[in-house]
């Protein structure tokens, strides 16, 4: 769970972090979109971690991170296309991690392993929603 919480959590931040630099309407869109499914699986992993006891992990250090590089990219004036391939990156990036975590508990019906499916569609469908900006 603290792996999807991590990736989701990432998720949420770097887009918060870059919403500022996007002027573009349908590009704002499409990333607030995708910020609110971020938000929902959030949810849905922090209420399984507490049930089980546990407590979310905030990553602190990629926070700040993802804020820096997204300032950075502010100040040079990043186009569309670099924006879009930043979240497709990141997209891909949890996709690899999904589905590596779910080889290893593949064969539980856990709801950790659910929410990890889940995940691998709904990134699966922002890279295919993002590859119009490219």
């Amino acid at each position: 769970m603290e792996t999807i919480y991590k990736n989701v959590k990432m998720g949420v931040n770097g887009i918060i972090n870059l919403l500022p630099y996007v002027r573009e309407g349908d590009l704002r869109s499409a990333m607030t979109a995708q910020l609110d499914g971020y938000e929902k699986y959030a949810a849905q992993v922090r209420a399984l971690l507490e049930q089980e006891g546990g407590v979310p992990k905030e990553a602190a250090g990629e926070r700040l991170v993802a804020k820096m590089g997204a300032a950075w990219r502010g100040m040079l004036g990043i186009t569309r296309t670099e924006l879009a391939k930043m979240l497709i990156e990141h997209s891909n990036a949890c996709i690899t991690e999904m589905t590596h975590l779910l080889n290893h508990i593949e064969k539980s019906r856990c709801e950790g392993a659910r929410l990890a499916r889940e995940l691998v569609d709904f990134e699966a469908r922002n890279v295919e929603a993002l590859k119009q900006y490219l």
